[in-house]
């Protein structure tokens, strides 16, 4: 039984953990009340009210401000508000997690057509085997025991670069994680019209993958 759940898209990463948000049920109304303010700051208060993890290139939001928002409104809701004039939309990743990206042309996911999207998904695969085992084969990271986003940019022959971790409730393990990927080589170049950076975000479960077992 797979133990480990990847998600992969065009996604990078800075990473709120709202360990002490109240989380909001399904997405009832609740009232919002935050200034506007940097977008980097804005996404942590909203992340603390909601207790959703917030996924976002720090790099991408540093010079953005917020749009405020002050009343009685569900999650989903509010966020768009807040983000309204920015330039960047949301993008849900799992059940209380979301990623935050630039908005995308209309044309841009639908240029790449049939074809692409199969080149993409292969794409993808191939990312997801190559750092699933390097990953497991140090037992110390003890993947799958905690949540955790990585970001990376692949080069034009197929390495990953600028790896950057989030590990939930383990920092101490990110420079590790970083370290174990940063070029690490895929064997496969990317295809056409890739977005980047990529994103694979870790769900935590029981144990560890199967393929970690060995």
């Amino acid at each position: 039984m797979m133990l480990l759940a990847w998600i992969l898209g065009p996604f990078c990463c800075g990473f709120v953990n709202p360990a002490a948000a109240a989380p909001t049920a399904g997405r009832d109304a609740s009232t919002f009340v935050i200034d506007s303010q940097p977008l980097h700051d804005a996404l942590q208060a909203y992340s603390r009210a909601s207790g959703r993890s917030v996924l976002y290139d720090a790099g991408q939001v540093a010079h953005l401000r917020s749009t405020a928002i002050d009343g009685s409104l569900d999650p989903d809701a509010a966020l768009t508000a807040l983000l309204q004039g920015t330039g960047m939309q949301a993008r849900f990743a799992s059940t209380g997690a979301f990623v935050i990206v630039p908005v995308e042309p209309p044309t841009s996911t639908e240029a790449r057509g049939r074809d692409g999207a199969a080149l993409h998904a292969a794409f993808y695969g191939r990312v997801q085997r190559v750092a699933t085992s390097i990953l497991c084969a140090d037992a110390g990271l003890s993947i799958g025991r905690y949540r955790l986003a990585i970001s990376a940019y692949v080069s034009g022959s197929g390495e990953l670069r600028r790896v950057k971790a989030a590990a939930q409730g383990h920092a101490e393990l990110e420079p590790r994680i970083e370290a174990s990927l940063e070029g690490a080589r895929l064997e496969i170049e990317p295809p056409p019209a890739l977005d980047q950076p990529i994103v694979l975000l870790v769900t935590q479960q029981a144990g560890r993958l199967k393929a970690c077992a060995s």
